[in-house]
C-alpha cells in the first residue's frame, strides 16, 4: 500500500489576518481581550504588520501568579504594563506554503497550540494568520477523506 503525505499547505486552513496587539498593548487590554475572544494567543506586530513576538495566556498566568512566597502581584501596576514586557520574542513560525503535515510535526515536537504564519520578505516576516491545533486536525481530516475517495494507483475496476 502506497502511503501518502497530506500535502495541503497550511494557508488553506489558517485563519488568516488574525486578531493581533501591539507591544504598547497594556495588559489590562490584552486581559480583556483574551476573555473577548477564545483564543490561546495574540501575534504581536508592529506598526509595518510585522511580527515582533507571541503573547500567551500562559504568559499572562505566568505575569498575573503568585510568586515564590505565594504572594500575588498588585494588579493595578500589572494591568498597566505593556505587552512588550511578557511577549515572547523568539517566536516559532510556518511559512503558508508548508504543508499541513509538516506544521503540526512542528507543533508535536514543540508543545505550542498554534503558531503564526508568516510570508518572509526582506524587512522582517510579515504575519499572514495563525493555524491552531484544531485548524491542522481539519485539514488532516480532508486530506484524510480526499484519499479515500480517490482511487489507487494501479487498481481496475471490475466491470
Amino acid at each position: 500500500m502506497a502511503r501518502r503525505t497530506p500535502t495541503i499547505p497550511v494557508r488553506e486552513v489558517m485563519t488568516a489576518a488574525p486578531r493581533t496587539v501591539f507591544p504598547d498593548t497594556s495588559v489590562g487590554e490584552l486581559l480583556t481581550l483574551f476573555e473577548r475572544h477564545d483564543f490561546n494567543a495574540f501575534p504581536v506586530v508592529n506598526a509595518s504588520g510585522e511580527l515582533c513576538g507571541i503573547v500567551t495566556k500562559l504568559d499572562l498566568l505566568r505575569l498575573l501568579g503568585p510568586d515564590e512566597r505565594l504572594q500575588l502581584p498588585d494588579l493595578r501596576v500589572a494591568a498597566s504594563r505593556r505587552v512588550a514586557s511578557l511577549m515572547r520574542h523568539g517566536v516559532v513560525t510556518i511559512e503558508g506554503d508548508e504543508p499541513v503535515a509538516v506544521t503540526a510535526h512542528l507543533m508535536v515536537e514543540t508543545g505550542l497550540r498554534s503558531l503564526p504564519v508568516v510570508y518572509r520578505r526582506g524587512r522582517g516576516p510579515e504575519l499572514v494568520g495563525i493555524v491552531s491545533r484544531g485548524d491542522l486536525l481539519r485539514g488532516l481530516n480532508r486530506e484524510l477523506l480526499e484519499a479515500a475517495q480517490a482511487p489507487v494507483v494501479g487498481e481496475r475496476s471490475v466491470p
